[in-house]
């Protein structure tokens, strides 16, 4: 009794201080500059702004995305959504097979990088950097291709955590000096989520320093020039404004992709936005989804490519299946309904905004038909649901791979399917419970964390806020890539030891030759 009474003190003086800690911390001004015009991306955003509003800081956001029903200290100081600047349904207008799957860095400087820069031209960001309403303690922003935004950081003398929404580029983790390990562990651009062979760990590392050359060769000099042109013409080159990144929150995990060695400085709050999200179905669509009760498939390729923009023979072998699954019903994301072709099956329910989260997470959801980006796949992991994944580009590939190597998800080619196969795959799912029992055994794993995502990204922002942009700063930072990768000590080894070889096989020889004239 004497022990569980000072056990209960310890944990009521503990707690109280915890919560003393809590309310003594200032509200502090943060600023969020996310310039991608991705709702998918956005949704990260949102949630973290939002998480630091509700934690009592003032936050000021700079999007395209206005949020809904915001905090009191939560403000959306500039709306680029009234610029012509669409970047939405990217895939229905560029080569996809050329450009997102061939030539990613050049797409990645030239529009989502070096265009979306140009946006510090607009009338009120101009306004913005020479007049900021507030003296800012911090900045946040994407990691992503424009890192011409980290110069506000210059500007406005405050440090700059960076945010990547999916699995890091291989010049994101640059700002931060973190180890490539290209050894094992798989690059976006690789294709597969495992590096098994010589020739992958080949392939792997070209890809890594091709894909980053290039992206810097691109995007370098336009971005200073952008940068001193619109922030201010005294700030540095581009690389130099990236090595003041105080800390980045990735998306990522390792219960998802895998261990690597990461630097303090990086800091994952996977699964964020699944934590944080409050969307409700409507009473239409709940009741829908509560009367099926022979199972749901959901079925979306998200905001990037719009499942009506198939050709119309991909979307025919999409309804013959979803015919022959009835009873189990459908649930598509469709923006536009009058561009599918006629014949859409009865058991199917189309709809052109769909709240993801809650339909993931109602119990009648069995299979998640998707494209594989990061934040769907986090989705449906975090409630265990199983997929069947079309991965488009980037990272979509790998992110499929993952999970079907983890035994909750098929792999699927949209151009190449049958309609026997997508039928033999959606029944598979349905009816073979080591898919379910692996997702469900997956989620366990993904959730299990020492503190809540948001709680994570908060006390990380406040670290910085307390203790300074240079806190987690890595000495790497000012070396060069081949001092980092130690090619300067390798190569001095080898050549002390050729030398060394050399002198010992000369006095060998002089030696031989002193014995054989004597």
């Amino acid at each position: 009794m004497i022990f569980h009474g000072k056990l209960l003190h310890f944990l009521c003086i503990y707690y109280s201080a915890a919560l003393l800690s809590v309310k003594s911390f200032k509200s502090c001004k943060i600023l969020g500059v996310f310039p991608f015009q991705s709702k998918s991306h956005n949704i990260m955003f949102e949630q973290l702004m939002k998480g630091l509003a509700l934690r009592g800081h003032k936050v000021d956001v700079i999007t395209h995305f206005e949020l809904r029903n915001p905090p009191s200290n939560y403000r959306t100081i500039i709306n680029f959504s009234e610029i012509k600047h669409n970047l939405l349904n990217l895939t229905n207008n560029l080569p996809i097979d050329k450009i997102l799957k061939h030539d990613m860095p050049y797409y990645l400087a030239i529009l989502p990088g070096n265009e979306i820069c140009r946006l510090l031209s607009n009338e009120k960001m101009q306004q913005f950097i020479k007049n900021p309403p507030n003296k800012y303690d911090l900045i946040i922003t994407e990691a992503f291709a424009a890192n011409c935004y980290f110069g506000l950081g210059f500007v406005l003398k405050a440090p700059v955590i960076t945010v990547s929404t999916m699995m890091e580029f291989p010049w994101t983790f640059n700002s931060i000096r973190n180890p490539d390990s290209t050894a094992f562990i798989a690059n976006v651009f690789f294709g597969s989520s495992t590096i098994e062979t010589f020739f992958d760990r080949l392939r792997n590392t070209m890809t890594v320093h091709l894909g980053r050359n290039r992206f810097y060769g691109m995007a370098d000099k336009t971005q200073t020039e952008l940068m001193r042109k619109y922030l201010s013409p005294d700030i540095p080159n581009i690389r130099e404004v990236e090595k003041n990144v105080a800390l980045m929150f990735t998306n990522c995990h390792y219960t998802f992709f895998g261990v690597r060695p990461l630097s303090p400085a990086i800091i994952s709050i996977a699964g964020l936005h699944v934590e944080q999200n409050t969307d409700e179905l409507s009473s239409e669509l709940k009741k829908w989804m509560d009367d099926s009760v022979h199972g749901v498939i959901y079925f979306t390729f998200g905001s990037m490519l719009l499942i009506e923009s198939l050709p119309k023979k991909v979307i025919l072998k999409f309804y013959a299946a979803f015919s022959k699954i009835s009873p189990v019903r459908v649930l598509m994301k469709v923006a536009n309904e009058n561009m599918l072709p006629p014949g859409l099956p009865e058991n199917v329910l189309t709809f052109a905004w769909i709240p993801q989260i809650p339909i993931l997470k109602h119990n009648n959801t069995k299979v998640f038909m998707t494209h594989g980006g990061l934040m769907g796949s986090q989705e449906a992991l975090f409630y265990s649901v199983p997929l069947i994944g079309f991965p488009q580009s980037v990272d979509q590939f790998i992110n499929v791979d993952v999970l079907v190597r983890k035994s909750m998800a098929i792999q699927m080619d949209h151009e190449t399917m049958t309609t026997e196969h997508l039928i033999d795959s959606l029944n598979l799912i349905l009816s073979d419970a080591t898919y379910k029992n692996a997702a469900v055994r997956e989620s366990r794993i993904f959730r299990d964390r020492p503190m809540r995502a948001m709680e994570t990204a908060i006390f990380w922002v406040e670290y910085i806020i307390r203790n300074g942009p240079n806190s987690l700063k890595s000495p790497a930072i000012d070396l060069h890539w081949w001092q980092v990768e130690l090619l300067d000590v390798y190569a001095f080894l080898i050549i002390s030891f050729i030398i060394i070889l050399y002198i010992f096989i000369s006095l060998i020889t002089r030696i031989i030759l002193v014995m054989q004239t004597a």
